[in-house]
């Protein structure tokens, strides 16, 4: 049942008080954000909690852009919008897929229960009178005993990793992956990358469901027990063949579905387990590391942008101070001045909460240098634009400069092989420069245990593809010894 769905948050205007702050009769500062969800033609309003002067407030982004007047900060902010939206999301899901309208009561309740983090969000049985059911009550009503087990299946504690589940073989498997998906989001505290790559794999699981309901299959349902071998290959063919998904991201999603339903039957939600002996045969190309050598840095570095391109120069320096640290777009963008010290800078990764210490270099040092004298937002170090505004501005950048270098892709949707030729400038992101510091760095002749320590890879296996390309790199150099 598709439900339309609408999430915004707002500042709460307030009568002004003759406050420095006051615009056109309202008051600026220290405004409450607000949430509005429009669901089906529902339209409810919730309280988020923050404070923010409106100053700080990106009203297009949705999102704040400075520290909040409660003590919050923009990231906490931030985060706790996106916990919210989440579990709107999650609450209106849960309806959508029992094909049922609640009220207005009904959708507060169960948003609540799923905000505070369990995921006994499902509403007392329904009588005609308070809610509109959809389409067959035959095929969407739920019954009584089933709501109540949802009701009991409840993470009382996170703390301890239990979860406390009666007849817990009657949940379906909508039910399973909800209350799977808010005990790891909470227990690991995924990332809002994360939480996304969850609910894409829930929606093509729903998405298969559908496309074979309606080509013969009236009846079928996704469960537990037929995600054996045979079921999970033939969502991989619906993947590959009306999805058009690459081997790639088919590989991704199976494997993280696999987590899941690891984790039900571990829990006891069902008893098949032949998932685990399923391992499809897709065909990979190894993916090419993107990365510019030291000709190529000195070249970029001594371009000259033209007059009418001048905003190119920040982003260049901001991509150069990447190739010479290492440090991830996330972090660079949350670089302050305490952050800087004399022979290094000292940071906590965003991605994954490692605290690095990362020493500076000539190049580095310069590029903090020339920006001393600016203030930027939030006492950042650097003039970061956003990622994708970084990433637009870093292609144009690579094509004036003239790195047309044609690169072959090669990628595999089932046993077809497909190759595009781009040139180097399309391939180039925020990321690229991460790359080229771990190669460059790894090229001096650095040991990757050195590397590790800057760039926080804790696994040897992900500097392994920049070692391979190293390898190649000391191969062409030890060439040169052949005219020596």
């Amino acid at each position: 049942m598709e439900t339309r769905l609408n999430i915004k948050f707002r500042l709460k205007p307030r009568k002004a008080k003759n406050s420095f702050y006051d615009i056109d009769g309202f008051n600026t500062e220290n405004v409450l954000i607000t949430m509005r969800v429009t669901y089906d033609k529902m339209r409810l309003e919730f309280t988020t909690g923050y404070h923010i002067d409106a100053r700080y407030w990106d009203a297009v982004a949705e999102r704040a852009i400075g520290n909040g007047s409660d003590g919050k900060t923009a990231e906490e902010i931030n985060k706790g919008l996106t916990n919210l939206s989440y579990a709107v999301r999650a609450t209106a899901v849960m309806f959508s897929e029992r094909g049922y309208i609640p009220t207005q009561e009904e959708f507060k309740a169960s948003f609540q229960r799923i905000k505070s983090g369990g995921m006994s969000a499902y509403p007392n049985p329904v009588k005609p009178k308070r809610g509109r059911p959809r389409k067959s009550e035959k095929q969407d009503k739920i019954s009584s005993q089933s709501l109540q087990i949802g009701q009991n299946t409840v993470i009382n504690n996170y703390s301890e990793n239990k979860v406390t589940v009666n007849n817990n073989q009657h949940l379906s498997l909508w039910e399973v992956y909800h209350e799977y998906e808010a005990y790891a989001g909470k227990l690991n505290d995924w990332s809002i990358k994360t939480r996304k790559k969850y609910e894409t794999i829930r929606f093509n699981l729903r998405s298969f469901r559908d496309w074979k309901r309606q080509h013969g299959l009236s009846n079928f349902e996704v469960t537990f027990d037929y995600l054996d071998e045979d079921g999970l290959q033939a969502f991989v063919d619906y993947l590959r063949d009306v999805k058009k998904y690459v081997n790639n991201t088919i590989r991704k999603d199976v494997a993280m579905l696999k987590v899941v339903i690891r984790w039900a039957y571990r829990k006891r939600y069902h008893t098949n387990n032949m998932f685990e002996a399923f391992r499809p045969a897709l065909k990979s190309a190894k993916q090419k590391v993107i990365f510019f050598n030291k000709k190529e840095l000195e070249r970029l570095e001594k371009f000259e942008i033209p007059e009418t391109k001048l905003y190119l120069i920040r982003t260049r320096d901001v991509f150069l101070f990447q190739c010479y640290t290492g440090i991830r777009y996330s972090d660079l963008a949350n670089l302050r001045r305490c952050d800087v010290h004399d022979t290094y800078i000292e940071i906590t990764t965003v991605k994954t909460v490692d605290s690095l210490r990362i020493e500076l270099n000539s190049h580095s040092r310069a590029i903090l240098k020339k920006y001393e004298p600016f203030e930027f937002k939030d006492g950042k170090a650097l003039p970061v634009a956003s990622n994708q505004k970084m990433n637009k501005y870093l292609h144009e950048l690579c094509e004036l400069v003239g790195f047309d270098e044609p690169i072959r892709i090669t990628y595999y949707r089932g046993s077809e092989r497909f190759d595009e030729i781009k040139p180097k400038h399309k391939l180039i992101g925020t990321h690229t420069g991460r790359r080229s510091f771990i190669c460059n760095a790894l090229g001096m002749g650095n040991s990757p245990q050195v590397v590790m320590k800057w760039t926080g890879h804790s696994d040897y296996k992900a500097m392994k593809p920049y070692i391979d390309v190293c390898d190649e790199i000391k191969a062409e150099a030890m060439k040169k010894f052949d005219d020596f």
